[in-house]
């Protein structure tokens, strides 16, 4: 006896997405064919326009890590204190941080999903927020205790300890940072210290720009 049953197929099959790519291919290529039929000159004409696109886009996909070093001097003039994210040697993702108009190398962060602006500071020994800033990502600081002396740029000063669930900056994400909190009104801008660039597998500054590169 003949099994005239139809074959059944599974949509958790692994073949669909390919049944269904190889489908769009050739309603694309048939829809094509239909359009320029008896115009078989402009239709090689545009396919080889077409080629030619995606050739340029290969080849700046394939060099876009020595581009970008090509352009960051011109990129740094047209938009300083910019913060980028290239690829390395090894395919690592690598942050290149240009200097703002002060000479200083700014940054904004996520502080518990909060964006927040940072100056790097490479003299402090950890990262320290305003009071402010600690009081919107969500810190309690009425629950804090300021029993922490530092010194600063304005003199010795008072700072209370708290721990960062999570930091990201660009794509790079680090958690349970140790973290001070400025009294209120003494800080007025955000440190980004030591404890949080010793997080990474290095950092240099190299042809006027800070360059981190991620833990291996």
């Amino acid at each position: 006896m003949i099994d005239l049953a139809l074959p059944v197929f599974d949509p958790a099959d692994e073949k669909w997405p390919q049944i269904v790519y190889l489908l769009g291919v050739l309603i694309l290529v048939g829809g094509g064919i239909f359009a320029y039929r008896g115009r078989l000159g402009d239709a090689l004409k545009h396919a080889l326009l077409w080629v030619g696109a995606a050739l340029v886009l290969v080849t700046l996909y394939a060099y876009r890590a020595p581009l970008s070093q090509f352009a960051a001097p011109v990129l740094d003039a047209l938009a300083p204190g910019r913060m980028t994210v290239s690829l390395g040697e090894g395919g690592r993702e690598v942050l290149t941080i240009a200097p703002g108009p002060s000479g200083h190398f700014n940054l904004t962060a996520e502080v518990e999903g909060v964006p927040v602006d940072f100056v790097v500071d490479t003299g402090a020994s950890s990262l320290v927020l305003t009071y402010e800033d600690a009081e919107r990502v969500g810190i309690d600081v009425g629950a804090l205790t300021f029993n922490r002396m530092v010194e600063t740029a304005n003199g010795m000063t008072l700072q209370a300890r708290a721990e960062i669930g999570e930091l990201k900056i660009g794509s790079m994400t680090l958690r349970n940072v140790p973290a001070g909190i400025a009294q209120e009104g003494q800080l007025f801008t955000n440190l980004l210290g030591m404890n949080v660039l010793s997080r990474f597998a290095a950092w240099r500054v190299e042809s006027g720009r800070l360059i981190i590169e991620p833990e291996i």
